[in-house]
């Protein structure tokens, strides 16, 4: 057991907020975007996730709560939301242990881990990869829970939670642009640091001369899937009016971090996300979000030839990169890769027949996109499960309570609603999985939020003023800790 340079930074953050959740919680949507990184290397064959160093010490926080009697008024709206991830988890569990015995030799899987001396499909069987992944959407599911009962707390500060997603925004543009920067010319770059998770396989790659980057994620595809959900966010607060942390300025980096990676998930998600968002902001009848993205729009524009006028006159060469990309993102249909991502995705739906619509697995296939994946591992239950999700996870987010105008945490649940759509709008065309714990406390703090605005009585107070209802939670929170201090006294 080792721990690397990533785990001693956190460790000590995380127990100096050990009884702090609001920092917990906001240090692991900053740790969360180092997903390459390991904070703790176990055998020297796995890697402890970095945001589940603080996350682990959230989730004992709330339960701890709940062992001590804490309890919160919109608790049950939180539950309902989630059942259907509940009932995803229920029915991955139940799978890897029915399953893979059940249809044991009969069907060809895609493994998690291909052996390097003979790569390709094998014979179902039970694997280390059923354990190892059911293990982690079991740690993502009670994220999500634990994080959407927190937010349902009152005189939460909103903000603090969206600038700290923003400021894990900065750094991966920041890492991005370092490494590019390191690629070209030689600059010292952390990789030793980044790149610490034996888990992770990470090449350097490069579409002939122009680098490929990848930032503190293993490859350019998770690069990509990050900076979907922080396009969709930063361009959403942008149309809401929203100038937090200069979240125009991060639109632009971002997009210039999503270009230099040449992921064509990142490319094709742009294209297909931008109109969305005009059109959503359209169907709102929303004159002044539409003005702002267009003044936005302008800026983004005008501040690209500024700096790339001036870029190609000293440098020629670069045209010929930018052709490079181009002709690779329109011709990716015709390369090796997109032929043998295709075969295994058109493998993964041939289980769904072949196990009757059950699946073959929580874990057991690795396919090369989001709903063949599902169909392989969970069966057609595993995209039900998901529909039902999203369609819950609206209709709480639709629900107004008395005093829902103007709440505050409006906020976080659009900017982290348009981020969930920007990353699954990215695992729809390249994620076998979606893996990331960024991911679930984002969905985590959208119920929370919603929730709590759904019973809502009245609308947010003055500075000191406490409500009924958080009077009530303080004085719960109070009690629990005094039963607390008594039982360790005595």
């Amino acid at each position: 057991m080792q721990m690397t340079i990533l785990g001693m930074a956190l460790l000590p953050l995380t127990l100096i907020w050990v009884a702090n959740p609001l920092r917990l919680l906001q240090l692991a949507l900053v740790a969360a975007v180092f997903e390459a990184g390991a904070a703790l290397v176990i055998g020297g064959a796995f890697g402890l996730p970095t945001a589940m160093v603080p996350g682990l010490i959230f989730i004992l926080f709330v339960v701890a709560q709940y062992a001590l009697g804490m309890r919160y008024s919109a608790e049950a709206a939180v539950f309902w939301a989630l059942t259907p991830l509940l009932a995803l988890l229920g029915y991955a569990l139940f799978s890897i242990v029915v399953l893979p015995d059940a249809f044991a030799g009969r069907i060809m899987v895609s493994p998690q881990k291909s052996d390097p001396l003979q790569p390709g499909f094998v014979p179902l069987a039970f694997t280390a990869g059923n354990i190892t992944q059911s293990l982690y959407l079991a740690m993502n599911v009670v994220v999500a829970t634990s994080s959407a009962l927190f937010l349902t707390r009152a005189a939460i500060p909103y903000q603090s939670i969206m600038k700290a997603y923003l400021l894990g925004g900065y750094i991966v543009v920041g890492l991005a642009l370092w490494q590019f920067a390191s690629r070209l010319s030689g600059l010292p770059f952390p990789d030793t640091v980044l790149y610490s998770n034996p888990s992770w396989a990470i090449v350097e790659q490069a579409l002939g001369s122009v680098p490929r980057i990848q930032g503190p994620f293993s490859e350019p595809a998770g690069l990509a899937f990050y900076l979907s959900g922080l396009c969709f966010c930063c361009l959403w607060l942008s149309a809401r009016g929203q100038r937090l942390m200069g979240v125009n300025w991060l639109l632009g980096l971002s997009i210039l971090a999503m270009l230099l990676s040449t992921s064509t998930t990142g490319i094709l998600t742009l294209a297909v996300g931008l109109p969305m968002i005009l059109a959503v902001a359209t169907a709102q009848s929303d004159k002044r979000a539409l003005g702002r993205l267009g003044k936005t729009a302008g800026i983004l524009m005008l501040g690209g030839l500024i700096v790339l006028t001036p870029a190609v006159i000293m440098k020629p060469q670069l045209v010929s990169a930018v052709t490079t990309v181009v002709d690779s993102t329109l011709n990716k249909g015709e390369s090796d890769s997109f032929s043998d991502r295709t075969a295994t995705d058109w493998a993964a739906l041939d289980t769904v027949g072949a196990t009757y619509g059950l699946g073959v697995g929580w874990g057991s296939f690795r396919s090369s996109s989001l709903i063949p994946g599902l169909l392989a591992n969970a069966g057609i239950f595993g995209v039900v499960a998901v529909l039902w999700l999203a369609v819950r996870v609206t209709q709480l987010s639709r629900r107004r309570g008395p005093g829902a105008h103007g709440y505050p945490g409006q906020l976080v649940m659009e900017g982290f609603s348009a981020a969930l759509c920007g990353q699954f709008t990215a695992a729809l065309f390249s994620a076998p999985t979606i893996a990331s714990l960024g991911f679930f406390l984002q969905l985590g703090c959208v119920v929370g939020v919603s929730a709590r605005k759904s019973v809502s009585h009245q609308p947010p107070r003055p500075s000191g003023y406490l409500r009924p209802d958080e009077r009530n939670e303080r004085a719960d929170t109070t009690a629990a800790l005094t039963r607390a201090r008594r039982h360790f006294t005595a």
